[in-house]
Protein backbone atom coordinates (compact mmCIF):
# COMPACT_ATOMS: atom_id res chain seq x y z
CA UNK A 1 0.00 0.00 0.00
CA UNK A 2 1.75 3.30 -0.96
CA UNK A 3 1.91 5.29 1.79
CA UNK A 4 0.18 9.07 2.42
CA UNK A 5 2.92 11.81 2.33
CA UNK A 6 2.21 14.11 4.74
CA UNK A 7 4.54 17.46 4.53
CA UNK A 8 5.42 19.13 7.50
CA UNK A 9 6.47 23.16 8.04
CA UNK A 10 8.18 24.14 11.37
CA UNK A 11 9.33 27.17 11.28
CA UNK A 12 9.55 28.33 15.11
CA UNK A 13 10.45 26.63 18.73
CA UNK A 14 7.01 27.88 19.84
CA UNK A 15 5.14 25.89 17.26
CA UNK A 16 7.86 22.83 17.31
CA UNK A 17 6.46 21.48 20.30
CA UNK A 18 3.24 21.34 18.74
CA UNK A 19 4.43 18.71 15.77
CA UNK A 20 6.77 16.88 17.37
CA UNK A 21 4.87 14.01 18.56
CA UNK A 22 2.62 13.83 15.76
CA UNK A 23 5.65 13.60 13.68
CA UNK A 24 7.42 11.16 15.70
CA UNK A 25 4.04 8.47 15.09
CA UNK A 26 3.79 9.87 11.45
CA UNK A 27 7.60 7.96 11.09
CA UNK A 28 6.00 4.69 12.86
CA UNK A 29 2.64 4.78 11.14
CA UNK A 30 2.83 1.83 8.12
CA UNK A 31 0.07 4.13 6.13
CA UNK A 32 1.84 7.35 6.37
CA UNK A 33 5.59 9.28 5.29
CA UNK A 34 7.13 12.31 6.75
CA UNK A 35 8.38 14.93 4.77
CA UNK A 36 10.02 17.56 7.40
CA UNK A 37 10.26 21.20 5.85
CA UNK A 38 12.27 23.50 8.16
CA UNK A 39 12.43 27.35 7.61
CA UNK A 40 11.90 30.24 10.21
CA UNK A 41 13.96 31.07 13.14
CA UNK A 42 15.43 26.96 13.34
CA UNK A 43 17.76 28.09 10.73
CA UNK A 44 19.05 31.30 12.52
CA UNK A 45 22.21 31.43 14.56
CA UNK A 46 21.57 34.53 16.10
CA UNK A 47 18.46 32.73 17.73
CA UNK A 48 19.78 29.46 18.80
CA UNK A 49 19.87 27.05 15.44
CA UNK A 50 17.17 25.42 16.86
CA UNK A 51 16.84 23.16 13.66
CA UNK A 52 20.28 21.63 15.98
CA UNK A 53 17.38 20.00 18.34
CA UNK A 54 15.27 18.90 15.65
CA UNK A 55 17.91 17.11 14.52
CA UNK A 56 19.03 15.71 17.86
CA UNK A 57 15.32 14.36 18.44
CA UNK A 58 15.57 12.17 15.18
CA UNK A 59 14.38 14.14 12.31
CA UNK A 60 16.16 14.42 8.78
CA UNK A 61 14.46 17.38 7.43
CA UNK A 62 13.81 16.85 3.51
CA UNK A 63 13.84 20.17 2.94
CA UNK A 64 15.14 23.76 4.63
CA UNK A 65 13.81 26.82 3.23
CA UNK A 66 15.37 30.04 4.21
CA UNK A 67 13.47 33.04 4.18
CA UNK A 68 14.62 36.45 5.93
CA UNK A 69 16.19 38.95 3.70
CA UNK A 70 17.18 41.04 6.48
CA UNK A 71 16.22 44.26 8.85
CA UNK A 72 13.62 44.24 11.26
CA UNK A 73 10.81 46.25 10.23
CA UNK A 74 7.13 45.32 9.09
CA UNK A 75 8.67 46.02 5.16
CA UNK A 76 11.38 43.74 5.78
CA UNK A 77 9.22 41.05 7.23
CA UNK A 78 7.26 41.08 4.87
CA UNK A 79 9.50 40.59 1.76
CA UNK A 80 10.71 37.52 3.54
CA UNK A 81 7.38 35.92 3.96
CA UNK A 82 7.54 36.15 -0.34
CA UNK A 83 10.97 34.64 -0.68
CA UNK A 84 9.16 31.90 1.70
CA UNK A 85 6.62 31.11 -0.54
CA UNK A 86 8.71 31.33 -3.52
CA UNK A 87 10.73 28.47 -1.49
CA UNK A 88 7.91 26.35 -0.46
CA UNK A 89 6.41 26.49 -3.71
CA UNK A 90 9.77 24.54 -5.13
CA UNK A 91 9.86 22.76 -2.11
CA UNK A 92 6.00 21.69 -2.58
CA UNK A 93 6.80 20.53 -6.74
CA UNK A 94 9.68 18.58 -5.43
CA UNK A 95 8.47 16.38 -2.91
CA UNK A 96 4.34 16.33 -4.09
CA UNK A 97 3.01 15.84 -0.59
CA UNK A 98 -0.81 14.47 -0.63
CA UNK A 99 -1.19 16.96 2.23
CA UNK A 100 0.35 19.45 4.92
CA UNK A 101 0.38 20.16 8.42
CA UNK A 102 0.83 23.42 9.75
CA UNK A 103 0.41 25.06 13.26
CA UNK A 104 -0.69 27.71 14.91
CA UNK A 105 -0.58 31.35 13.69
CA UNK A 106 2.60 32.88 12.65
CA UNK A 107 2.66 34.47 9.52
CA UNK A 108 4.95 31.76 8.34
CA UNK A 109 2.45 29.30 8.29
CA UNK A 110 -0.07 31.86 6.68
CA UNK A 111 2.61 31.64 4.42
CA UNK A 112 2.66 28.11 3.72
CA UNK A 113 -1.13 27.40 3.79
CA UNK A 114 -1.46 29.79 0.96
CA UNK A 115 1.11 28.49 -1.12
CA UNK A 116 -0.28 24.72 -0.88
CA UNK A 117 -3.98 25.73 -1.10
CA UNK A 118 -2.97 27.35 -4.59
CA UNK A 119 -1.37 24.13 -5.80
CA UNK A 120 -4.22 21.95 -4.41
CA UNK A 121 -2.38 20.31 -1.18
CA UNK A 122 -5.12 20.25 0.99
CA UNK A 123 -3.88 21.42 4.09
CA UNK A 124 -4.45 20.35 8.14
CA UNK A 125 -4.55 23.08 10.94
CA UNK A 126 -3.65 22.37 14.64
CA UNK A 127 -4.77 24.23 17.00
CA UNK A 128 -7.56 26.61 14.23
CA UNK A 129 -10.25 28.57 16.15
CA UNK A 130 -8.32 29.57 19.29
CA UNK A 131 -8.09 33.73 19.85
CA UNK A 132 -4.92 35.39 19.51
CA UNK A 133 -4.39 39.44 19.76
CA UNK A 134 -4.12 41.80 17.12
CA UNK A 135 -2.32 40.04 13.51
CA UNK A 136 -1.87 36.80 14.79
CA UNK A 137 -5.68 36.35 15.53
CA UNK A 138 -6.36 37.23 11.61
CA UNK A 139 -3.59 35.11 10.40
CA UNK A 140 -4.61 32.19 12.26
CA UNK A 141 -8.58 32.78 11.13
CA UNK A 142 -7.27 32.82 7.59
CA UNK A 143 -5.26 29.84 7.63
CA UNK A 144 -8.79 28.53 8.59
CA UNK A 145 -10.61 29.43 6.21
CA UNK A 146 -7.84 27.86 3.74
CA UNK A 147 -6.90 25.00 5.89
CA UNK A 148 -9.32 21.54 4.50
CA UNK A 149 -8.90 19.88 8.14
CA UNK A 150 -9.24 21.80 11.40
CA UNK A 151 -7.75 20.15 14.72
CA UNK A 152 -8.67 22.52 17.27
CA UNK A 153 -7.67 22.47 20.94
CA UNK A 154 -10.71 22.60 22.78
CA UNK A 155 -15.10 22.73 22.31
CA UNK A 156 -14.57 26.89 22.35
CA UNK A 157 -12.06 26.50 19.47
CA UNK A 158 -14.02 23.73 18.01
CA UNK A 159 -17.38 25.89 17.92
CA UNK A 160 -15.87 28.83 16.87
CA UNK A 161 -14.81 27.15 13.80
CA UNK A 162 -18.43 26.22 13.28
CA UNK A 163 -19.63 29.30 13.11
CA UNK A 164 -16.52 30.75 10.54
CA UNK A 165 -18.95 28.60 8.14
CA UNK A 166 -16.83 25.61 7.88
CA UNK A 167 -17.95 22.43 7.84
CA UNK A 168 -18.72 20.01 10.91
CA UNK A 169 -16.90 16.91 9.23
CA UNK A 170 -13.68 18.71 8.72
CA UNK A 171 -13.69 19.72 12.76
CA UNK A 172 -11.45 17.11 14.89
CA UNK A 173 -11.61 18.28 18.12
CA UNK A 174 -8.12 16.53 19.54
CA UNK A 175 -6.90 19.07 22.14
CA UNK A 176 -3.73 20.51 22.51
CA UNK A 177 -0.85 18.08 21.28
CA UNK A 178 2.49 20.07 22.59
CA UNK A 179 0.82 19.37 25.70
CA UNK A 180 1.37 15.74 25.26
CA UNK A 181 5.44 16.09 26.46
CA UNK A 182 3.90 17.84 29.26
CA UNK A 183 1.94 15.10 30.32
CA UNK A 184 4.12 12.06 29.11
CA UNK A 185 7.72 13.54 28.36
CA UNK A 186 10.61 12.97 30.34
CA UNK A 187 11.27 15.80 32.77
CA UNK A 188 15.07 17.00 34.62
CA UNK A 189 14.85 17.37 37.99
CA UNK A 190 15.62 20.32 39.96
CA UNK A 191 19.22 19.15 40.89
CA UNK A 192 19.93 18.84 37.35
CA UNK A 193 18.25 22.25 36.56
CA UNK A 194 19.98 24.01 39.17
CA UNK A 195 23.67 22.57 37.46
CA UNK A 196 22.46 24.30 33.65
CA UNK A 197 21.13 27.67 34.77
CA UNK A 198 23.31 28.30 37.78
CA UNK A 199 20.50 29.27 40.12
CA UNK A 200 18.67 28.45 43.32
CA UNK A 201 15.55 26.50 42.93
CA UNK A 202 15.03 26.73 46.64
CA UNK A 203 14.08 31.02 46.12
CA UNK A 204 11.75 32.51 43.83
CA UNK A 205 12.78 32.41 40.15
CA UNK A 206 11.16 34.11 37.42
CA UNK A 207 11.05 32.80 33.98
CA UNK A 208 10.56 35.58 31.25
CA UNK A 209 9.27 34.88 27.53
CA UNK A 210 8.05 38.27 25.75
CA UNK A 211 7.23 38.96 21.78
CA UNK A 212 6.24 41.57 20.01
CA UNK A 213 3.16 42.50 18.73
CA UNK A 214 2.85 43.99 15.48
CA UNK A 215 0.81 46.67 16.03
CA UNK A 216 2.65 47.87 18.90
CA UNK A 217 6.42 47.59 17.01
CA UNK A 218 7.04 51.47 17.84
CA UNK A 219 6.02 50.20 21.56
CA UNK A 220 8.57 47.01 21.64
CA UNK A 221 11.23 48.45 22.92
CA UNK A 222 9.66 50.22 25.87
CA UNK A 223 7.36 47.08 26.72
CA UNK A 224 10.36 45.27 27.00
CA UNK A 225 12.36 47.62 29.35
CA UNK A 226 9.11 47.50 31.50
CA UNK A 227 9.20 44.44 32.30
CA UNK A 228 12.90 43.70 32.93
CA UNK A 229 12.67 47.08 35.58
CA UNK A 230 10.14 45.13 37.07
CA UNK A 231 11.95 41.79 36.99
CA UNK A 232 15.02 43.73 38.37
CA UNK A 233 13.34 45.93 40.96
CA UNK A 234 11.63 42.59 42.27
CA UNK A 235 15.03 41.56 42.82
CA UNK A 236 14.43 38.14 42.28
CA UNK A 237 16.93 35.54 40.27
CA UNK A 238 15.41 35.74 36.30
CA UNK A 239 15.88 33.52 33.40
CA UNK A 240 15.28 35.90 29.94
CA UNK A 241 14.81 33.80 26.74
CA UNK A 242 15.01 35.45 23.45
CA UNK A 243 12.12 36.55 21.62
CA UNK A 244 10.13 35.01 18.17
CA UNK A 245 11.85 36.40 14.99
CA UNK A 246 9.28 39.20 14.10
CA UNK A 247 9.24 42.39 13.28
CA UNK A 248 10.64 44.74 15.97
CA UNK A 249 12.16 41.39 17.72
CA UNK A 250 15.66 42.88 17.70
CA UNK A 251 14.17 45.53 19.64
CA UNK A 252 13.33 43.31 22.26
CA UNK A 253 16.76 41.45 22.29
CA UNK A 254 18.90 44.78 22.25
CA UNK A 255 17.00 45.52 25.66
CA UNK A 256 17.60 41.64 27.01
CA UNK A 257 21.26 42.41 25.92
CA UNK A 258 21.59 45.76 28.01
CA UNK A 259 19.75 43.55 31.24
CA UNK A 260 22.94 40.74 30.98
CA UNK A 261 24.93 42.71 33.13
CA UNK A 262 22.07 42.53 36.34
CA UNK A 263 23.59 39.93 38.77
CA UNK A 264 20.28 38.50 39.31
CA UNK A 265 19.68 37.94 35.35
CA UNK A 266 20.62 35.19 32.89
CA UNK A 267 19.46 35.49 29.49
CA UNK A 268 19.36 32.42 26.63
CA UNK A 269 19.00 32.47 22.75
CA UNK A 270 17.16 29.35 22.97
CA UNK A 271 16.16 26.48 25.39
CA UNK A 272 15.71 22.64 23.17
CA UNK A 273 12.16 21.83 24.68
CA UNK A 274 12.71 19.06 27.18
CA UNK A 275 15.03 21.37 29.22
CA UNK A 276 12.33 23.96 28.79
CA UNK A 277 9.61 21.70 29.96
CA UNK A 278 11.74 20.83 32.85
CA UNK A 279 12.38 24.62 33.94
CA UNK A 280 8.34 24.88 34.02
CA UNK A 281 8.14 22.25 36.67
CA UNK A 282 10.83 24.54 38.86
CA UNK A 283 10.25 28.30 38.15
CA UNK A 284 7.67 30.06 40.83
CA UNK A 285 6.36 32.44 37.92
CA UNK A 286 6.26 32.96 33.93
CA UNK A 287 6.22 36.33 33.00
CA UNK A 288 5.54 38.13 29.55
CA UNK A 289 3.41 37.42 26.74
CA UNK A 290 3.90 34.02 25.06
CA UNK A 291 1.06 31.47 24.92
CA UNK A 292 3.34 29.05 26.93
CA UNK A 293 1.49 30.58 29.93
CA UNK A 294 -1.82 29.96 28.18
CA UNK A 295 -1.69 26.47 26.86
CA UNK A 296 0.85 24.60 28.56
CA UNK A 297 1.92 26.51 32.20
CA UNK A 298 -1.66 25.71 33.81
CA UNK A 299 -0.26 21.68 33.50
CA UNK A 300 2.95 22.90 36.16
CA UNK A 301 -0.19 24.41 38.24
CA UNK A 302 2.33 27.76 37.39
CA UNK A 303 1.32 31.69 37.71
CA UNK A 304 1.21 33.17 34.66
CA UNK A 305 1.63 37.21 34.26
CA UNK A 306 -0.35 37.69 30.62
CA UNK A 307 0.92 41.15 30.31
CA UNK A 308 -0.89 43.24 27.40
CA UNK A 309 -2.90 42.14 24.34
CA UNK A 310 -0.58 39.24 22.29
CA UNK A 311 -3.28 36.53 24.14
CA UNK A 312 -6.57 39.21 24.80
CA UNK A 313 -9.21 37.13 24.62
CA UNK A 314 -7.78 33.55 24.80
CA UNK A 315 -9.67 31.12 27.06
CA UNK A 316 -7.36 30.94 30.56
CA UNK A 317 -7.04 28.68 33.18
CA UNK A 318 -6.81 30.18 36.87
CA UNK A 319 -2.97 30.35 37.10
CA UNK A 320 -3.12 33.75 34.78
CA UNK A 321 -2.84 37.05 36.02
CA UNK A 322 -3.89 39.69 33.63
CA UNK A 323 -1.76 42.59 33.89
CA UNK A 324 -3.38 45.14 31.06
CA UNK A 325 -0.44 47.19 30.28
CA UNK A 326 3.55 47.17 30.22
CA UNK A 327 4.19 49.19 33.22
CA UNK A 328 6.65 48.00 35.63
CA UNK A 329 4.53 49.53 39.08
CA UNK A 330 1.62 47.54 37.83
CA UNK A 331 4.00 44.43 36.55
CA UNK A 332 5.88 43.86 40.47
CA UNK A 333 2.30 44.18 41.63
CA UNK A 334 1.56 40.99 40.06
CA UNK A 335 4.83 39.20 40.46
CA UNK A 336 4.34 39.85 44.35
CA UNK A 337 0.96 38.27 43.78
CA UNK A 338 1.98 35.69 41.76
CA UNK A 339 4.23 34.61 44.91
CA UNK A 340 2.68 35.62 48.12
CA UNK A 341 -1.10 36.01 47.55
CA UNK A 342 -2.49 33.13 49.78
CA UNK A 343 -5.73 33.36 48.03
CA UNK A 344 -4.39 33.01 44.39
CA UNK A 345 -2.04 30.30 45.32
CA UNK A 346 -4.75 28.45 47.05
CA UNK A 347 -6.20 27.98 43.93
CA UNK A 348 -3.12 27.07 41.47
CA UNK A 349 -3.55 23.24 43.95
CA UNK A 350 -6.98 22.44 41.94
CA UNK A 351 -6.04 24.33 38.52
CA UNK A 352 -7.02 22.48 35.31
CA UNK A 353 -5.54 22.79 31.89
CA UNK A 354 -8.52 23.39 29.35
CA UNK A 355 -6.76 22.30 26.45
CA UNK A 356 -5.61 18.55 26.36
CA UNK A 357 -5.16 15.53 28.47
CA UNK A 358 -1.71 14.23 26.74
CA UNK A 359 -3.04 12.29 23.84
CA UNK A 360 -3.70 14.59 21.14
CA UNK A 361 -0.78 13.35 18.68
CA UNK A 362 -1.84 10.13 18.19
CA UNK A 363 -5.63 11.25 17.54
CA UNK A 364 -4.33 13.93 15.15
CA UNK A 365 -1.66 11.19 13.31
CA UNK A 366 -4.96 8.93 13.47
CA UNK A 367 -7.06 11.71 11.47
CA UNK A 368 -4.33 11.80 8.86
CA UNK A 369 -4.49 8.02 8.62
CA UNK A 370 -8.03 8.00 7.33
CA UNK A 371 -9.90 10.82 6.43
CA UNK A 372 -10.39 10.80 3.01
CA UNK A 373 -8.19 13.26 0.64
CA UNK A 374 -10.79 12.71 -2.52
CA UNK A 375 -13.29 15.08 -1.17
CA UNK A 376 -11.17 17.91 1.13
CA UNK A 377 -10.04 20.09 -1.80
CA UNK A 378 -14.06 20.66 -2.46
CA UNK A 379 -15.08 23.53 0.59
CA UNK A 380 -18.25 24.27 1.04
CA UNK A 381 -19.59 27.85 3.28
CA UNK A 382 -22.23 26.35 5.59
CA UNK A 383 -23.89 29.55 5.63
Amino acid sequence: MKKRRIAVVSEARATYGYVKGVMHLIEQSERLELQLIVTGMHLLKEYGSSINEIVRDGFTPAARVDMYVGGDTPTAWSKSLGVEMQGLAQVFDMLKPDLLLVAGDRAEILAATVTAAYMNIPVAHIQSGDLSGHIDGSARHAITKLAHIHLPACEDSAERVRKMGEEPWRIFNVGAPQLDDVVHGKKLDRNELAKVFGVDFDKPVLLVIQHAVLAEVHLARKQMEETLAAVKESGHQALVVYPNVDAAGQEIIGVIRQYEQVPTIKTFRNLDREVFLSLLTAVSVLIGNSSVGILEAPSFKLPALDIGSRQTGRMRACNVITVPEFDRRLIGQAIERALHDSQFRATLKTCENPYGDGDSSERICKVLEDVDLGKLLNKQMTY
